[in-house]
Protein backbone atom coordinates (compact mmCIF):
# COMPACT_ATOMS: atom_id res chain seq x y z
CA UNK A 1 0.00 0.00 0.00
CA UNK A 2 1.21 3.66 -0.86
CA UNK A 3 0.91 5.93 2.28
CA UNK A 4 1.21 9.80 1.34
CA UNK A 5 2.36 12.27 3.53
CA UNK A 6 3.75 15.84 3.27
CA UNK A 7 7.47 16.33 2.73
CA UNK A 8 9.43 18.77 3.58
CA UNK A 9 10.52 21.06 0.39
CA UNK A 10 14.38 19.97 1.09
CA UNK A 11 13.25 16.42 1.34
CA UNK A 12 11.45 16.75 -2.40
CA UNK A 13 13.94 18.65 -3.89
CA UNK A 14 16.92 16.10 -3.02
CA UNK A 15 14.58 12.84 -4.39
CA UNK A 16 13.94 14.61 -7.31
CA UNK A 17 17.61 16.12 -8.14
CA UNK A 18 18.93 12.29 -7.82
CA UNK A 19 15.51 10.89 -9.87
CA UNK A 20 16.42 9.52 -13.10
CA UNK A 21 12.93 11.56 -14.06
CA UNK A 22 14.62 14.53 -12.54
CA UNK A 23 12.48 18.01 -14.11
CA UNK A 24 12.71 21.54 -12.37
CA UNK A 25 9.11 21.98 -12.58
CA UNK A 26 9.03 18.91 -10.23
CA UNK A 27 10.82 20.65 -7.43
CA UNK A 28 9.38 22.90 -4.70
CA UNK A 29 11.08 25.63 -6.58
CA UNK A 30 9.13 26.08 -9.28
CA UNK A 31 6.09 25.68 -7.08
CA UNK A 32 7.50 28.49 -5.01
CA UNK A 33 7.86 30.26 -7.80
CA UNK A 34 4.42 29.81 -9.69
CA UNK A 35 3.16 31.34 -5.61
CA UNK A 36 4.93 34.26 -6.39
CA UNK A 37 4.31 35.14 -9.65
CA UNK A 38 0.72 33.51 -10.54
CA UNK A 39 -0.74 33.23 -6.85
CA UNK A 40 -0.65 28.93 -6.99
CA UNK A 41 -1.19 27.25 -3.93
CA UNK A 42 1.96 24.28 -3.77
CA UNK A 43 2.08 21.40 -2.23
CA UNK A 44 4.99 18.91 -1.44
CA UNK A 45 3.95 15.38 -1.80
CA UNK A 46 5.93 12.15 -0.72
CA UNK A 47 4.56 8.67 -1.47
CA UNK A 48 6.22 5.57 0.84
CA UNK A 49 6.16 1.79 0.91
CA UNK A 50 7.76 0.83 4.32
CA UNK A 51 8.55 4.00 5.30
CA UNK A 52 10.50 4.14 1.94
CA UNK A 53 10.05 6.78 -0.01
CA UNK A 54 9.16 5.70 -3.60
CA UNK A 55 7.66 8.67 -5.79
CA UNK A 56 6.74 12.21 -5.34
CA UNK A 57 4.62 14.88 -6.83
CA UNK A 58 4.56 18.72 -6.24
CA UNK A 59 1.19 19.48 -7.10
CA UNK A 60 0.54 23.08 -7.71
CA UNK A 61 -3.84 24.05 -7.11
CA UNK A 62 -5.39 26.32 -9.29
CA UNK A 63 -8.18 28.15 -10.72
CA UNK A 64 -9.31 29.97 -13.60
CA UNK A 65 -12.71 31.97 -13.07
CA UNK A 66 -14.76 29.37 -11.29
CA UNK A 67 -12.58 26.42 -12.32
CA UNK A 68 -10.77 24.98 -9.57
CA UNK A 69 -7.74 22.20 -10.78
CA UNK A 70 -4.61 20.34 -9.15
CA UNK A 71 -1.63 20.40 -11.62
CA UNK A 72 1.68 18.19 -11.28
CA UNK A 73 3.71 19.90 -14.14
CA UNK A 74 5.89 16.52 -15.62
CA UNK A 75 3.87 14.07 -13.72
CA UNK A 76 4.78 12.58 -10.61
CA UNK A 77 8.55 11.78 -10.03
CA UNK A 78 8.53 7.94 -9.89
CA UNK A 79 9.50 4.92 -12.45
CA UNK A 80 6.88 4.63 -14.74
CA UNK A 81 8.33 1.26 -16.10
CA UNK A 82 6.64 0.03 -12.12
CA UNK A 83 2.69 0.15 -13.34
CA UNK A 84 1.69 -0.68 -9.75
CA UNK A 85 3.14 2.13 -8.21
CA UNK A 86 2.08 4.36 -11.09
CA UNK A 87 -1.60 3.20 -10.92
CA UNK A 88 -0.80 3.69 -6.52
CA UNK A 89 0.30 6.83 -6.93
CA UNK A 90 -2.21 8.75 -9.35
CA UNK A 91 -5.22 7.23 -7.47
CA UNK A 92 -3.75 8.68 -4.59
CA UNK A 93 -3.10 12.25 -6.14
CA UNK A 94 -7.11 11.75 -7.49
CA UNK A 95 -7.85 11.40 -3.19
CA UNK A 96 -6.06 14.14 -3.20
CA UNK A 97 -7.88 16.68 -5.90
CA UNK A 98 -10.92 15.32 -4.78
CA UNK A 99 -9.98 15.99 -1.30
CA UNK A 100 -9.29 19.80 -2.47
CA UNK A 101 -12.52 20.27 -4.70
CA UNK A 102 -10.96 20.34 -7.80
CA UNK A 103 -12.89 19.72 -11.17
CA UNK A 104 -10.24 17.84 -12.60
CA UNK A 105 -5.94 16.59 -12.56
CA UNK A 106 -3.83 17.36 -15.31
CA UNK A 107 -0.40 15.52 -15.44
CA UNK A 108 1.97 15.62 -18.62
CA UNK A 109 4.65 13.13 -17.91
CA UNK A 110 8.34 14.36 -19.10
CA UNK A 111 8.27 10.29 -20.26
CA UNK A 112 9.64 9.75 -24.23
CA UNK A 113 6.80 8.60 -26.69
CA UNK A 114 9.01 6.63 -28.70
CA UNK A 115 12.83 7.69 -29.45
CA UNK A 116 13.27 9.26 -32.96
CA UNK A 117 15.68 10.15 -35.66
CA UNK A 118 17.24 14.00 -35.84
CA UNK A 119 14.44 14.32 -38.60
CA UNK A 120 11.46 12.92 -36.24
CA UNK A 121 11.27 9.32 -38.12
CA UNK A 122 11.28 6.57 -35.22
CA UNK A 123 14.33 4.74 -34.75
CA UNK A 124 12.56 1.64 -33.10
CA UNK A 125 15.03 1.68 -29.76
CA UNK A 126 12.63 2.80 -27.41
CA UNK A 127 8.44 3.28 -26.89
CA UNK A 128 6.62 4.05 -24.16
CA UNK A 129 2.76 4.18 -25.62
CA UNK A 130 2.08 0.92 -22.63
CA UNK A 131 2.61 4.35 -20.32
CA UNK A 132 -0.29 5.92 -22.23
CA UNK A 133 -2.51 3.33 -22.15
CA UNK A 134 -1.77 2.81 -18.53
CA UNK A 135 -3.00 6.15 -17.74
CA UNK A 136 -6.21 6.07 -20.00
CA UNK A 137 -6.65 2.67 -18.56
CA UNK A 138 -6.71 4.39 -15.01
CA UNK A 139 -9.60 7.06 -16.50
CA UNK A 140 -6.97 9.90 -17.87
CA UNK A 141 -8.15 11.76 -20.74
CA UNK A 142 -5.06 11.85 -23.26
CA UNK A 143 -5.00 14.95 -25.29
CA UNK A 144 -3.71 13.26 -27.77
CA UNK A 145 -0.30 13.31 -30.12
CA UNK A 146 -0.35 16.90 -31.35
CA UNK A 147 1.48 19.80 -33.25
CA UNK A 148 3.44 21.36 -30.04
CA UNK A 149 1.68 24.46 -30.20
CA UNK A 150 -2.17 23.08 -29.89
CA UNK A 151 -2.32 24.87 -26.50
CA UNK A 152 -0.96 22.60 -24.14
CA UNK A 153 0.52 23.74 -21.34
CA UNK A 154 4.05 22.23 -21.57
CA UNK A 155 5.72 21.29 -25.28
CA UNK A 156 6.17 17.36 -25.30
CA UNK A 157 9.07 18.09 -28.25
CA UNK A 158 12.50 19.19 -27.47
CA UNK A 159 16.41 18.86 -28.24
CA UNK A 160 18.31 17.65 -26.30
CA UNK A 161 22.36 17.43 -26.40
CA UNK A 162 24.25 14.91 -24.82
CA UNK A 163 27.36 16.40 -22.81
CA UNK A 164 28.52 13.20 -21.03
CA UNK A 165 31.13 13.35 -23.69
CA UNK A 166 34.59 15.18 -24.39
CA UNK A 167 34.06 19.23 -25.85
CA UNK A 168 35.79 17.64 -28.83
CA UNK A 169 32.97 15.82 -28.97
CA UNK A 170 30.42 17.72 -28.44
CA UNK A 171 31.55 20.53 -30.90
CA UNK A 172 32.12 17.75 -33.49
CA UNK A 173 27.87 17.55 -33.48
CA UNK A 174 28.22 21.80 -34.08
CA UNK A 175 27.36 22.30 -37.60
CA UNK A 176 29.81 23.72 -40.06
CA UNK A 177 28.06 27.65 -39.47
CA UNK A 178 27.93 27.36 -35.51
CA UNK A 179 32.02 26.17 -35.57
CA UNK A 180 32.55 28.67 -38.48
CA UNK A 181 30.91 31.72 -36.17
CA UNK A 182 32.58 30.87 -33.13
CA UNK A 183 35.91 30.63 -34.36
CA UNK A 184 34.99 34.19 -35.99
CA UNK A 185 34.22 35.05 -32.15
CA UNK A 186 37.32 34.15 -30.98
CA UNK A 187 39.01 37.11 -33.11
CA UNK A 188 36.26 39.68 -32.78
CA UNK A 189 35.88 40.52 -29.20
CA UNK A 190 32.63 38.11 -28.57
CA UNK A 191 32.49 36.59 -24.99
CA UNK A 192 30.06 35.02 -22.69
CA UNK A 193 30.27 34.92 -19.04
CA UNK A 194 28.20 34.87 -15.91
CA UNK A 195 25.75 37.75 -15.29
CA UNK A 196 24.25 39.66 -12.44
CA UNK A 197 20.80 40.69 -11.47
CA UNK A 198 22.06 44.49 -12.01
CA UNK A 199 22.36 42.93 -15.57
CA UNK A 200 18.77 41.72 -16.51
CA UNK A 201 17.73 45.00 -18.02
CA UNK A 202 19.94 43.88 -21.43
CA UNK A 203 18.01 40.12 -21.61
CA UNK A 204 15.00 42.13 -21.00
CA UNK A 205 15.90 44.77 -23.65
CA UNK A 206 16.29 41.53 -26.04
CA UNK A 207 12.90 40.40 -25.24
CA UNK A 208 11.21 42.99 -26.14
CA UNK A 209 12.98 43.40 -29.52
CA UNK A 210 11.39 39.58 -29.73
CA UNK A 211 7.77 40.63 -28.89
CA UNK A 212 7.97 43.45 -31.20
CA UNK A 213 8.66 41.13 -34.06
CA UNK A 214 6.32 37.73 -32.85
CA UNK A 215 3.65 39.81 -31.24
CA UNK A 216 3.46 38.68 -27.35
CA UNK A 217 4.05 40.47 -24.00
CA UNK A 218 7.95 40.74 -22.17
CA UNK A 219 8.40 39.38 -18.92
CA UNK A 220 8.38 41.87 -15.83
CA UNK A 221 11.70 42.35 -14.42
CA UNK A 222 10.00 41.03 -11.42
CA UNK A 223 9.38 38.35 -12.90
CA UNK A 224 12.85 37.38 -13.59
CA UNK A 225 14.37 38.26 -10.20
CA UNK A 226 11.66 36.08 -8.88
CA UNK A 227 13.21 32.82 -11.20
CA UNK A 228 16.90 34.04 -9.94
CA UNK A 229 15.60 34.24 -5.83
CA UNK A 230 13.72 31.23 -6.03
CA UNK A 231 15.66 28.68 -7.58
CA UNK A 232 19.52 30.35 -6.33
CA UNK A 233 21.90 28.11 -6.73
CA UNK A 234 20.13 26.54 -9.38
CA UNK A 235 20.15 28.94 -12.14
CA UNK A 236 22.32 30.52 -14.25
CA UNK A 237 22.22 33.49 -16.06
CA UNK A 238 24.47 34.37 -19.36
CA UNK A 239 25.58 37.32 -21.07
CA UNK A 240 27.43 37.55 -24.26
CA UNK A 241 29.40 40.82 -25.19
CA UNK A 242 31.48 42.24 -28.03
CA UNK A 243 34.43 44.32 -28.39
CA UNK A 244 33.73 46.80 -31.31
CA UNK A 245 36.92 47.75 -31.14
CA UNK A 246 38.34 44.47 -30.81
CA UNK A 247 36.25 43.78 -33.64
CA UNK A 248 37.13 46.72 -36.01
CA UNK A 249 40.99 45.96 -35.50
CA UNK A 250 40.65 42.57 -36.35
CA UNK A 251 38.67 43.48 -39.69
CA UNK A 252 41.09 46.20 -40.25
CA UNK A 253 43.93 43.32 -39.76
CA UNK A 254 42.43 41.22 -42.42
CA UNK A 255 42.15 44.24 -44.85
CA UNK A 256 45.68 44.88 -44.32
CA UNK A 257 46.54 41.40 -44.96
CA UNK A 258 46.90 39.70 -48.34
CA UNK A 259 43.68 37.82 -47.53
CA UNK A 260 41.61 39.63 -50.03
CA UNK A 261 43.88 40.19 -53.06
CA UNK A 262 42.24 37.86 -55.12
CA UNK A 263 38.90 38.39 -54.30
CA UNK A 264 37.45 42.07 -54.48
CA UNK A 265 33.96 40.97 -53.73
CA UNK A 266 35.35 39.12 -50.48
CA UNK A 267 37.22 43.20 -49.65
CA UNK A 268 34.09 45.23 -50.41
CA UNK A 269 32.01 42.92 -48.69
CA UNK A 270 34.21 43.21 -45.39
CA UNK A 271 35.13 46.94 -45.97
CA UNK A 272 31.25 47.48 -45.96
CA UNK A 273 31.47 45.24 -42.58
CA UNK A 274 33.81 47.58 -41.22
CA UNK A 275 31.73 50.46 -41.80
CA UNK A 276 28.55 48.68 -40.47
CA UNK A 277 30.75 47.93 -37.20
CA UNK A 278 32.20 51.47 -36.72
CA UNK A 279 28.72 53.36 -36.96
CA UNK A 280 27.63 50.85 -34.02
CA UNK A 281 30.47 51.58 -31.66
CA UNK A 282 29.20 55.10 -32.39
CA UNK A 283 25.61 54.04 -31.07
CA UNK A 284 26.50 51.69 -28.74
CA UNK A 285 30.53 52.05 -27.49
CA UNK A 286 32.69 49.62 -27.30
CA UNK A 287 31.65 46.94 -24.77
CA UNK A 288 28.26 45.57 -25.94
CA UNK A 289 25.87 43.29 -24.68
CA UNK A 290 24.26 41.26 -27.71
CA UNK A 291 22.91 38.05 -25.92
CA UNK A 292 21.56 36.95 -22.88
CA UNK A 293 20.18 33.45 -21.17
CA UNK A 294 18.65 32.24 -18.25
CA UNK A 295 19.19 28.40 -17.33
CA UNK A 296 17.62 25.99 -14.91
CA UNK A 297 20.28 23.00 -13.65
CA UNK A 298 19.48 20.51 -11.43
CA UNK A 299 20.81 16.59 -10.81
CA UNK A 300 22.16 15.92 -14.20
CA UNK A 301 19.81 17.88 -16.25
CA UNK A 302 19.62 21.73 -17.86
CA UNK A 303 17.52 23.73 -19.44
CA UNK A 304 17.17 26.80 -21.89
CA UNK A 305 14.22 28.61 -20.48
CA UNK A 306 14.81 32.37 -21.85
CA UNK A 307 17.35 33.22 -24.43
CA UNK A 308 17.10 36.33 -26.32
CA UNK A 309 19.77 38.58 -28.33
CA UNK A 310 20.39 42.22 -30.07
CA UNK A 311 19.04 42.23 -33.14
CA UNK A 312 21.44 44.97 -34.39
CA UNK A 313 23.72 42.26 -33.75
CA UNK A 314 22.18 39.11 -35.28
CA UNK A 315 25.08 39.14 -38.13
CA UNK A 316 27.94 38.05 -35.20
CA UNK A 317 25.01 35.39 -34.39
CA UNK A 318 25.97 35.83 -30.54
CA UNK A 319 23.68 32.67 -29.01
CA UNK A 320 25.93 30.34 -31.00
CA UNK A 321 28.67 31.70 -28.38
CA UNK A 322 25.92 31.61 -25.66
CA UNK A 323 25.18 28.17 -25.81
CA UNK A 324 28.89 26.84 -25.91
CA UNK A 325 29.79 28.84 -23.06
CA UNK A 326 26.72 27.32 -21.06
CA UNK A 327 27.19 23.52 -22.14
CA UNK A 328 30.43 24.41 -20.55
CA UNK A 329 29.17 25.52 -17.40
CA UNK A 330 26.89 22.57 -17.25
CA UNK A 331 29.01 20.02 -18.19
CA UNK A 332 31.35 21.38 -15.43
CA UNK A 333 28.38 21.14 -12.98
CA UNK A 334 27.73 17.70 -13.96
CA UNK A 335 25.13 18.41 -16.48
CA UNK A 336 24.79 15.27 -18.86
CA UNK A 337 21.59 16.42 -20.64
CA UNK A 338 21.25 19.97 -22.08
CA UNK A 339 17.26 20.58 -22.71
CA UNK A 340 17.23 23.21 -25.52
CA UNK A 341 13.81 23.40 -24.49
CA UNK A 342 11.06 23.03 -26.95
CA UNK A 343 9.99 23.32 -30.68
CA UNK A 344 7.33 22.56 -32.72
CA UNK A 345 7.47 18.81 -33.50
CA UNK A 346 7.94 19.30 -37.38
CA UNK A 347 10.96 18.96 -39.28
CA UNK A 348 9.92 19.65 -43.32
CA UNK A 349 10.70 23.50 -44.12
CA UNK A 350 6.55 23.83 -44.85
CA UNK A 351 6.43 24.38 -41.10
CA UNK A 352 6.60 27.94 -39.81
CA UNK A 353 8.83 27.37 -37.01
CA UNK A 354 10.86 24.97 -38.90
CA UNK A 355 13.29 27.97 -38.19
CA UNK A 356 13.84 27.29 -34.75
CA UNK A 357 14.27 23.77 -35.22
CA UNK A 358 17.10 23.92 -37.83
CA UNK A 359 18.88 26.29 -35.29
CA UNK A 360 18.20 23.88 -32.71
CA UNK A 361 19.35 20.93 -34.65
CA UNK A 362 22.78 22.40 -36.01
CA UNK A 363 23.90 21.84 -32.18
CA UNK A 364 23.96 17.80 -32.84
CA UNK A 365 21.08 16.88 -30.35
CA UNK A 366 18.65 14.11 -30.27
CA UNK A 367 15.10 14.21 -30.99
CA UNK A 368 12.70 14.32 -27.78
CA UNK A 369 8.78 13.34 -28.06
CA UNK A 370 6.94 13.18 -24.97
CA UNK A 371 3.66 11.26 -23.91
CA UNK A 372 1.56 14.42 -23.67
CA UNK A 373 -0.81 16.10 -21.22
CA UNK A 374 -3.43 13.84 -19.49
CA UNK A 375 -6.67 15.08 -17.68
CA UNK A 376 -8.69 13.46 -15.32
CA UNK A 377 -11.65 14.84 -14.98
CA UNK A 378 -13.87 14.81 -11.30
CA UNK A 379 -16.85 16.94 -12.88
CA UNK A 380 -17.48 16.49 -16.31
CA UNK A 381 -19.97 19.34 -17.21
CA UNK A 382 -17.54 21.63 -15.35
CA UNK A 383 -14.46 20.52 -16.91
CA UNK A 384 -16.60 21.18 -20.50
CA UNK A 385 -17.00 24.86 -19.51
CA UNK A 386 -13.49 24.88 -18.62
CA UNK A 387 -12.25 23.97 -21.81
CA UNK A 388 -14.44 26.35 -23.37
CA UNK A 389 -14.40 29.21 -21.79
CA UNK A 390 -10.07 28.83 -21.50
CA UNK A 391 -9.71 28.68 -25.67
CA UNK A 392 -11.53 31.97 -25.34
CA UNK A 393 -9.63 33.55 -23.39
CA UNK A 394 -6.50 32.43 -24.88
CA UNK A 395 -7.08 33.57 -28.25
CA UNK A 396 -8.63 36.51 -27.00
CA UNK A 397 -5.46 37.17 -24.53
CA UNK A 398 -3.01 36.20 -27.76
CA UNK A 399 -4.83 38.82 -30.27
CA UNK A 400 -4.44 41.50 -27.52
CA UNK A 401 -0.92 41.29 -26.73
CA UNK A 402 -0.64 40.88 -30.70
CA UNK A 403 -1.94 44.04 -31.23
CA UNK A 404 -0.49 45.53 -28.61
CA UNK A 405 3.45 44.58 -29.41
CA UNK A 406 4.06 43.75 -32.31
CA UNK A 407 5.22 46.30 -34.84
CA UNK A 408 3.61 47.06 -37.69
Amino acid sequence: MIDRRTITETELNRFVSNHHYVHYMKTADWGRFKQRTEGSKYYCLGFYEEDHLVASAMVLEDSFLVHKYCYVPKGPCLDYGNFELLHDVLLSLQEFAENHHAQFLRIDPDVIRMSRTITGEPDGIINNEAVTEQLTSIGFIHRGYNYAYDGSWTNRYTLIVNLDRSEEEILSGFSKPRRTSLNRHQVSGVITRLGTEDELSSLMEFEVMLSRQDGFKPHSREFFESLLDCFGSHVRFYLTTVSLNTMIQGIQSELDSKKYRKDPEARAAKEAELIKVADLQKTYGDIVPIAGGIFLQEGDMSWDLYTYNHKEFNFLKPVDNLHLYAMKDMKALGVKRYDMCGFSGVTSKDDPEYGLYAYKRSFGPEFIEQIGEFDLVLNPSAYARFKKEKSLEVRARHKYWRLRYKTK
